[in-house]
């Protein structure tokens, strides 16, 4: 009954963490929702072509973690190192349940990405040294391509194949069958991406116009600084010339106080001296 209720919070827990769209709420501190932006889609490659290298790489990390987070609970909540084939399962019924709620998120009705960024961090968990090759030949492809979709499918066929070799030696069939899960649903996400490639017009991303979008955001960022340390300047300076002439009225107060001190001085003494015969 523990052993149920461990799968049943490991796979909850998954799910939510899944449905948690870093990209909406990313966008949103940029006054432009993804969802209305570029493709819609709210995942990494949108982000990157509307917001900048920077959003991308950002997007993609924490979309990553989404799944490897997950797939570490799942892990040593099983055994870790001494859990043997069960818990390296645990890797897999976690990352195959944190995609699903990246694809279909409970907090945003069921609207969400496709998958890739949350699937690399679970395989990152299971296989690193394989995931982090084959990411290498991802962002090589990407450079030569710049086709983000195609990138991405061809690199979750590979690594579907190779991880397929190894969770068959080890005879881990429940990781074996998650991933195939999480490879068609990525391939279904995909599915209007295929059909663009099929016909020869699916998106190509400029890479020069987003590096001009971090340019131009590094170039606002040092014109608001410098904005602000000039009001700031501005401001002491105000400052300062007030205690300036606040000092001089003092003193114009004193000078006339003295003044009148002596002009006083000066009646008195008239006052008092008698005229000569």
């Amino acid at each position: 009954m523990i052993t149920v209720l461990k799968y049943v919070g490991l796979v909850v827990f998954s799910y939510l963490m899944g449905s948690i769209m870093f990209a909406k709420l990313l966008s949103k501190t940029q006054k432009k929702d993804i969802s209305d932006a570029g493709s819609g889609n709210p995942g990494s490659m949108n982000m990157l072509r509307n917001h900048g290298f920077l959003f991308g790489f950002l997007n993609l990390t924490l979309d990553a973690l989404k799944g490897a987070i997950p797939a570490l609970c799942g892990f040593f909540l099983f055994g870790g190192f001494n859990g043997g084939i069960v818990a390296r399962s645990a890797i897999y019924i976690a990352g195959v349940s944190a995609v699903i709620g990246h694809c279909f998120p409970i907090f945003f009705k069921f609207k969400g990405g496709k998958g890739v960024a949350t699937t690399m961090g679970f395989c990152m968990v299971a296989h690193p040294f394989i995931v982090l090759g084959i990411f290498a030949g991802y962002v090589v492809l990407f450079v030569i391509t710049r086709i983000g979709s195609l990138c991405s499918l061809i690199c979750a066929i590979v690594y579907l194949v190779v991880d397929t070799v190894l969770l068959c030696l080890e005879h881990n069939y429940v990781g074996l069958g998650c991933l195939i899960a999480v490879v068609l649903l990525i391939v279904w996400a995909h599915r209007s991406n295929i059909k663009r490639l099929i016909e020869k017009r699916e998106n190509v991303i400029d890479l020069k116009a987003v590096a001009q979008k971090d340019a131009d955001r590094i170039h606002n960022l040092k014109e608001k600084s410098r904005a602000k340390a000039d009001a700031k300047h501005n401001k002491t300076t105000q400052v300062e010339n007030n205690e300036v002439l606040d000092s001089c009225e003092n003193s114009e107060v004193e000078d006339k106080t003295v003044t009148d001190d002596v002009v006083e001085d000066n009646t008195n003494v008239q006052d008092t001296t008698e005229p000569l015969d």
